[in-house]
């Protein structure tokens, strides 16, 4: 595995998803959340669909060797998480929903990286579940009984959801061209934002009055998609499971850091701490390495 390129993969796509809270804002103006949700996979289906043609990815797949239930679970299991997170969102507060999202998708992380690709756990890397965990937690604070309802039992699904999405981005990127893999996952977060959208009786009139603001935001947040879809191909294709998770949850501190550039946002003194206990739980399991080297001098 190549490591660097596995971590800055991920690296990068948790900044990515850092960011979208300020497209998600500009869309807002004029389009409901479940509209923006088909809008943006929308947009992401037909670039990805034109750079497949473009790249003639489709050939020398040896479709007949794919395990089909991998590929199908792969597909559906990525959009059944973005119901679970809108659900999760819904009903609980936003810090609950995103406490109990990466908590169910680290701790998914963890086990499938020990059980299915013989990760091994020592001192540091606990250490850093530890912090991470902490960390986490400042986000959420304070808890109470009404904390543990729908939302976070959602919230919880929803990163368990994604986590075994991510045990078949790291099986299946390494089979199969990871074009073809976001293309597939455009066609299903197309076709199960879709039936969120009728779900939630969202007309589709609104997008014939939306302004090109809005059209133009909705395109760049579909091409981030597709950004963000291979980085977590390539970026679990050459990471562990479990710290991978870890690195991903640095999406919360860019998240304050474009909050205070862009809609000048202060965050808390807890939350600063927070994103900092999650800078040290990614630094953490590196300590060996840095004090073996160190050693060896």
């Amino acid at each position: 595995m190549k490591k660097t390129l596995g971590f800055t993969s991920l690296f990068l796509a948790a900044m990515s998803f850092g960011s979208f809270g300020i497209w998600i804002r500009l869309l807002n103006k004029e389009i409901s959340i479940y509209q923006q949700i088909v809008l943006r996979n929308s947009f992401a289906l037909v670039i990805v669909v034109l750079i497949v043609l473009l790249t003639k990815q489709f050939k020398n797949i040896e479709w007949k060797k794919m395990k089909k239930l991998n590929l199908a679970l792969y597909i559906f299991l990525i959009p059944l998480a973005v119901i679970a997170y809108n659900i999760a969102m819904i009903n609980a507060k936003i810090a609950i929903a995103t406490f109990a999202f990466y908590v169910g998708t680290i701790l998914t992380g963890w086990f499938a990286g020990i059980f299915f690709y013989q990760e091994k756990l020592n001192r540091e890397k606990l250490l850093a579940l530890f912090f991470v965990i902490l960390g986490l937690g400042l986000f959420a604070y304070p808890f109470s009984n009404m904390s543990i309802n729908l939302g976070f039992i959602a919230g919880i699904v929803s990163g368990v959801l994604d986590g075994a999405a991510n045990i078949f981005r790291k099986d299946l990127a390494g089979k199969i061209s990871k074009l073809i893999l976001v293309l597939l996952t455009a066609i299903g977060g197309v076709f199960v934002s879709g039936i969120m959208m009728l779900y939630f009786k969202q007309s589709l009139y609104s997008f014939y009055t939306v302004s090109a603001t809005t059209w133009i935001v909705g395109a760049f947040f579909g091409f981030l998609l597709i950004v963000i879809n291979y980085l977590l191909l390539l970026g679990f294709q050459n990471f562990d499971l479990g710290l991978g998770s870890i690195v991903l949850s640095l999406e919360l501190l860019f998240a304050l850091i474009f909050g205070m550039i862009v809609f000048n946002e202060i965050p808390t003194s807890r939350e600063m701490l927070g994103g900092l206990l999650i800078l040290v739980a990614i630094v953490t399991p590196s300590l060996r390495l840095f004090l073996v080297r160190g050693e060896n001098r």
